[in-house]
């Protein structure tokens, strides 16, 4: 009752701290202490009484770690990216459900939300109120996607009591199956919104053993789960029939949304047993109806949907489909999903359609190609990703591959050639194998925050002061994510006395 108590209690700080100015203000200039190392990075964290939400775990590891690491500046940006979540995003709670935005844009979107929290997971055995509120993320998600299933960015729920903000990125959209802006910000289909889904409720589960996420709302989660699998079977179907009819599940055109082919179906997709997707996970409409890297989450979510109910003794027939679905894929992704080039040999398609079309590049955006060992898809030996890799990172074998004196890396389409994004650094940095690498990774992106200590979504290759967004929640915990991971398996990297960081000696201490 204490717990529940002071939860409530907490809800009102938000309200109640008008003098607390907005993040999206406060992230465009330096604020706080400098840090002592040479670049003098500020404390971008807001007053404790401005933050979303506190948690006493989190708080013990950044000041563990942060007091541990040997470069002043790398722990002052650890500091600020691993708690922003946190500190800047949780915009409503209550006892069952989460809402929390990507930072700048108003909304809930499922792929965001998902990596935004992830980096907590670890620490929700030893933090009840985080623990309550992670599962309020995947309660509220549940809702999301067993209403629109086709949907990846949400308005507020009503219990909250925040009005659906203007305006929505599907204003002026036409999208079928319809929507509702009360309620959705964007009907986006990306598959791995909702591959996000299961991942969280999966990896959740591991490391909370919280049942209550299957029973909440009457069961909704299996609503939402079994939304889930219809999409990836509808969208397994290619775009003509046995007589040569055309056969869509989902269209969208408009101002907003990039407009689609034919009619707002998309690109056609031959017969081949993959999945169709209509965005990528930048948000961008796709070149070729298969995206090869939500192939690849496709495989390891689904199976581990899969192992998930096993482990609780629940529905056998979800267990079923997912498992033979991520068998189909996977032989798919095989016979389809790679490509014989002439200066790299065997790698990984970015996209493919089955009719010989692919894209060969990657985006920044994860799921990526270089990702696929985060992914869990593969091994970084796996001869076939190390190609595509080599590819894919270099200035002569992928077209979005930005390089400059700022800043070299992965761009994405979805602003321009020119501007890398710190993401797919952070990409290259968890699935790296080489130290020296590694190190010029953080180099990278500590020297580009243009002097803000946070991430920003892209930066321009050759001026550092053209970025885009200061205020990119996602990408500050997944920089968070890559510290800690280095802090546990490559300590003599980023430690003063090279010991690994044990998380569980520091929570427990």
């Amino acid at each position: 009752m204490l717990v529940r108590a002071l939860r409530s209690l907490f809800v009102l700080l938000p309200a109640a701290s008008a003098t607390c100015e907005d993040f999206a203000t406060y992230s465009t200039r330096p604020e706080g202490t400098p840090s002592t190392g040479p670049l003098g990075l500020p404390f971008m964290r807001p007053d404790v009484g401005c933050r979303t939400f506190n948690s006493s775990a989190v708080e013990k590891v950044v000041a563990n770690l942060t007091s541990r690491m040997k470069d002043p500046d790398l722990a002052r940006l650890f500091e600020n990216t691993y708690a922003n979540t946190l500190d800047t995003t949780v915009k409503w709670f209550n006892d069952n459900l989460t809402f929390v935005v990507t930072g700048d844009i108003p909304a809930e979107w499922l792929r965001d939300s998902v990596n935004q929290f992830k980096v907590y997971l670890p620490l929700v055995g030893h933090d009840e109120p985080l623990k309550q509120l992670t599962r309020g993320v995947i309660n509220l998600q549940a809702r999301y996607i067993t209403q629109f299933p086709y949907c990846n960015a949400f308005q507020p729920p009503p219990e909250s009591g925040l009005p659906a903000e203007c305006c929505s990125g599907d204003t002026g959209a036409a999208v079928s199956p319809p929507e509702n802006l009360t309620i959705v910000w964007t009907c986006g289909y990306e598959l791995d919104s909702l591959l996000s889904f299961l991942q969280l409720s999966r990896r959740y589960y591991e490391f909370s053993g919280d049942d209550s996420i299957f029973t909440f709302d009457n069961g909704g989660w299996f609503n939402a789960v079994e939304n889930v699998l219809q999409v990836i079977h509808d969208q397994a179907t290619p775009t003509y029939d046995a007589a040569g009819n055309v056969i869509s599940f989902y269209n969208i055109s408009g101002p907003n949304q990039q407009y689609m082919k034919n009619d707002g179906r998309g690109p056609p997709k031959a017969n081949t047993g993959l999945i169709g997707t209509t965005y990528r996970p930048s948000d961008d409409v796709v070149y070729f109806p298969y995206n090869i890297p939500h192939q690849a989450m496709a495989v390891v979510e689904l199976r581990g949907l899969a192992s998930l109910l096993r482990s609780v003794g629940l529905r056998p027939d979800i267990q079923a489909t997912a498992t033979a679905r991520a068998s189909s894929v996977e032989t798919a992704l095989w016979k389809w999903g790679t490509v014989l080039t002439k200066d790299w040999g065997e790698v990984f398609a970015y996209e493919v359609d089955g009719f010989g079309g692919a894209a060969i590049q990657d985006d920044p955006n994860v799921p990526s190609l270089v990702s696929f060992p985060y992914l869990e898809f593969v091994n970084a030996s796996n001869s076939i990703y190390a190609n595509t890799r080599k590819m894919v990172l270099s200035t002569t074998g992928n077209p979005y591959y930005g390089f400059g004196p700022v800043i070299r890396g992965v761009s994405s389409p979805h602003i321009d050639e020119k501007h890398v994004w710190p993401m797919g650094l952070i990409s290259e940095v968890v699935t790296g194998t080489d130290d020296d690498d590694i190190l010029t990774k953080l180099e990278f992106l500590k020297n580009t925050t243009t002097g803000l200590g946070l991430m920003h979504e892209s930066v321009n290759t050759h001026n550092v002061t053209d970025y885009t967004r200061p205020w990119f929640a996602w990408c500050n915990s997944y920089f968070g994510e890559a510290i800690l991971q280095l802090a546990q398996t490559k300590p003599h990297l980023v430690m003063k006395d090279g010991d690994a960081f044990n998380l569980t000696t520091v929570l427990l201490g």
